[in-house]
């Protein structure tokens, strides 16, 4: 009985934490998600229970799995250390799994306390990297072309194009800088930017 309680605390706990990120009021959540609002402060407060399928629509639309809904899992997108600790290495450079681990910490630090309009630049950033990185493997031979609709040639373009506008879009978001480094929290983003910052001085600056 104690085990179930503290899930629906923390679910309670979690839903409000993540309507509150958004920065949306209980009566826009409760309209969107389809249910009263009286009924939503009281999931919200842990006065009753929710079913499984409202739990559902919740972490669909708030973008987070179901597990960190409920506290099982701390990770929002379902990237877990076990998972990714099964990754081998790549000879001669940084691991699959150091890659993974910066990429899910900066997603999970990225939709943290970011609002609807956030999350959207988020989504679009990340999405028109992997889409260009993905016409660059098209256009070496190890995708099929026949996968796009624009020709790789112009699309690879258009899509640094559009990520330098999402780049600009970031200015505009107020700046929430941290100070003081953790080696154990970021040591895979760490690893990443400095092979990052390795390639590019090797390849692109002239002494």
């Amino acid at each position: 009985m104690k085990n179930e309680t503290e899930k629906l605390s923390k679910f309670s706990q979690m839903l409000s934490k993540m309507r509150k990120e958004r920065g949306i009021s209980q009566k826009k959540a409760a309209t969107d998600l389809g249910i009263s609002q009286a009924l939503l402060s009281h999931y919200e407060k842990g006065i009753r229970e929710c079913g499984l399928d409202f739990v559902i629509k919740c972490s669909k639309y708030y973008g987070v799995t179901t597990d960190y809904l409920l506290g099982v899992s701390e990770s929002r997108n379902g990237l877990s250390d076990g998972v990714l600790s099964a990754l081998d290495d790549n000879e001669g450079g940084i691991s699959v799994k150091t890659m993974s681990l910066a990429t899910k910490y900066l997603l999970d630090v990225a939709t943290s306390g970011s609002n609807g309009i956030q999350n959207k630049y988020i989504y679009d950033y990340f999405m028109l990297c992997v889409y260009r990185g993905a016409l660059t493997l098209a256009k070496a031979g190890d995708l099929p072309k026949e996968l796009f609709r624009i020709d790789y040639s112009i699309a690879r373009d258009l899509a640094s194009a559009a990520i330098a506008m999402q780049d600009a879009k970031f200015v505009l978001i107020e700046d929430r800088s941290r100070t003081g480094l953790d080696d154990n929290q970021f040591a895979p983003l760490k690893t990443l930017i400095n092979a990052a910052e390795d390639y590019i001085l090797s390849n692109f600056v002239i002494e």
